[in-house]
């Protein structure tokens, strides 16, 4: 096993309240942006005996505890203090009075009872404890509201000394005089809420070293530094330039700072290290009643005529790359004022004919689409942002956006409509029966289905084009047209278009499907259907066979359905006439009648259910000689 050695690590303390050295100079020596949200802030500083007091944002405490890196300062152990979350109210929690009595002296002085004073008032002074303040007569009418303080000396005596505007107290006691500091600390410190000032020392074998120059680095937020690119007609090709568009929001001012803009999909994890987080306890059995839980615990397009040349440079930057990140570090020092914001040129590549007229298949429009096919020539990631295109002696040509490119990749970016061109898209599909089996009663149909995509492209009125075709890939279908390049979820195919004219191209595409079809579970006319399509002559005349089979079946169950539904009306009759003779009850010459119709029906309703009984074992016999056609098809 390897031994394991340990080292002294930094101590962070947080502090109720501290008297803290005036602020020291801390230079900003480089800046890193990066599209994660984040800045690294790196500086330098002199750290003398008295430490170093840092400013930090309220809002950035805990980027700032996470991420602090110190050099230089060997051998020493690093401290940083500051005023904690709730410094405020524990500062008061250990002070004899609370807020209101530092901005309230009478006040203060009933809370500060028995502390040792001395009073002045126009030449008479008093010294003694503090008994209390009341309120006493005043000596003249012009006084309102009169107040005195009594104090007892160290003989005993009492004394009392009126409190106006003439009156000096002092406290004797050095406690007292530094639990007023400490409160009167405490409400400075509140009033600067947004602020901290944190305080870092270093120590050497518990002596305060002696001074040296450190070098500081931590993490915060930022607003993530964005990307613009032009586009620009160049002799050689498209010379794209990007602009970074920078604000400094790091509540520092920046000057000569290097800076450092960095792109990738690095993690940045928010973690509160400053606010306090209690920890949950059980209760002790028996100290809360009827099982209540303490209160710790409770439920938590413009155009004009314009020549235009690029005359600028982009600013030299240093590029590297690591695994989840690309940076590019500015060669010139940056000077920026705090809430300011910087756009400078840092990147120019030329993209060899890089302009194309798109129309992508499918997605319905009239008109192609003019783009760019950028390609990322760099060893390292291309920053993503919006790009701004012009054209030669016309001026602005759109905007597109560009993803994040990784070394080598490309990506076609739309910028305009070209509405000198039209296009029409038309799609007709074919579905053939190859061929089909039967086993165990399901038909096996193997199909060919074939889809052609008909792009009907009318020409510009003025000027050839040549239309590039995106047809979108599906899955499970296999483009059989030849002359196009296959991308990532697309077919292209180039098409020269002459002016004004009428040009068609068609892309067809083919697709192997295999259904199951159970025969039993088909009907007369999805017998007819399958029939139609088949183009072997023995699967064709037997699904023919079967159909008439299911026409008799058809048949034979109309016939079961009238014959039952005469028996049923043959019922309902008899019932009525036999109701009519029971209620007459007499033997008249209708009655009679009646009788013998009752009788007849007897026999037409045994007469019709001899036919349904027969449709019935003819229907029984057609349903298998079905299921023995179709078992014994195999």
């Amino acid at each position: 096993m390897r031994p394991i050695s340990l080292r002294p690590v930094p101590i962070v303390i947080l502090c109720a309240g501290l008297g803290l050295p005036a602020l020291a100079d801390t230079p900003l020596r480089a800046v890193t942006l990066s599209t994660a949200g984040l800045a690294l802030i790196e500086a330098q500083a002199r750290l003398d005996r008295d430490g170093l007091v840092l400013p930090v944002r309220r809002a950035d405490i805990d980027d700032f505890l996470k991420s602090l890196r110190l050099s230089g300062g060997s051998g020493t152990l690093p401290t940083l203090t500051m005023t904690g979350p709730g410094g405020f109210d524990d500062s008061f929690a250990a002070l004899p009075f609370d807020p209101a009595a530092l901005q309230d002296l009478r006040m203060l002085l009933d809370a500060m009872t028995g502390a040792p004073v001395t009073a002045t008032r126009r030449g008479i002074e008093l010294q003694g404890r503090i008994m209390g303040v009341r309120d006493v007569p005043c000596t003249t009418d012009a006084q309102q509201g009169c107040v005195a303080l009594a104090l007892r000396s160290d003989t005993g005596q009492i004394g009392q000394i009126l409190l106006d505007d003439a009156t000096q107290l002092t406290f004797r006691d050095a406690a007292d005089n530094a639990a007023i500091d400490r409160g009167l600390d405490a409400l400075r410190a509140a009033g600067q809420g947004h602020m901290l000032q944190v305080h870092l020392t270093m120590s050497a074998q518990g002596t305060t070293a002696d001074a040296q120059d450190i070098s500081l680095a931590w993490l915060q937020s930022a607003p993530v530094w964005k990307t613009a690119w032009r586009a620009e007609s160049g002799p050689d090709g498209t010379i794209l330039t990007g602009w970074a568009v920078v604000e400094n929001a790091t509540g520092h001012d920046w000057q000569d700072v290097d800076l450092t803009l960095a792109t990738g999909a690095v993690q940045a994890l928010q973690v509160q290290l400053y606010d306090r987080q209690p920890g949950t306890r059980k209760l002790a059995a028996g100290t809360a009643a009827s099982g209540a839980m303490p209160e710790l615990m409770a439920s938590a397009p413009l155009q004009r005529n314009m020549a235009f040349e690029a005359a600028y440079d982009a600013a030299p930057v240093t590029m590297d790359d690591g695994d989840s990140f690309s940076r590019f570090t500015l060669s010139t020092p940056v000077t920026l004022k705090a809430g300011d914001i910087i756009s400078l040129p840092f990147l120019r590549e030329t993209l060899q004919d890089a302009r194309l007229t798109l129309y992508r298949g499918g997605s319905g429009a009239q008109h192609p689409m003019l783009a760019v096919v950028v390609q990322n020539p760099l060893p390292l990631r291309l920053p993503a942002g919006v790009m701004t295109l012009y054209e030669d002696g016309r001026g602005h040509a759109g905007d597109a956006m560009i993803p994040e490119l990784p070394p080598g990749d490309s990506e076609t970016v739309e910028f305009a409509r070209d509405t000198a061109m039209t296009v029409r898209e038309n799609v007709a599909r074919a579905e053939t029966v190859q061929s089909a089996r039967i086993v165990d009663g399901v038909m096996l149909v193997q199909e060919r289905l074939e889809q052609r995509t008909t792009y009907r492209i009318e020409g510009a009125a003025q000027g050839a084009r040549v239309l590039t075709i995106a047809h979108p890939l599906r899955q499970g279908w296999s483009v059989q047209t030849d002359g196009g390049v296959q991308g990532l979820d697309d077919m292209r195919f180039t098409v020269d278009v002459p002016e004004g004219a009428l040009t068609t191209h068609e892309v067809i595409e083919h697709r192997q499907t295999q259904q199951r079809v159970a025969l039993l579970d088909l009907d007369m006319d999805a017998l007819g259907y399958w029939s139609a399509r088949m183009a072997d002559a023995d699967m064709q005349a037997l699904l023919a066979q079967l159909q008439d089979l299911r026409a008799d079946e058809a048949r034979l169950q109309r016939e079961i359905t009238r014959l039952k539904m005469a028996e049923d009306t043959l019922i309902a009759d008899q019932e009525r006439l036999i109701g009519v003779i029971v209620q007459l009850g007499d033997d008249s010459r209708a009655n009679q009648d009646r009788r013998a119709r009752v009788d007849a029906i007897d026999d037409e309703i045994a007469s019709g259910r001899t036919e349904i009984a027969a449709a019935e074992a003819r229907l029984d016999a057609i349903r298998s000689d079905l299921r023995a056609l179709i078992l014994n098809a195999d």
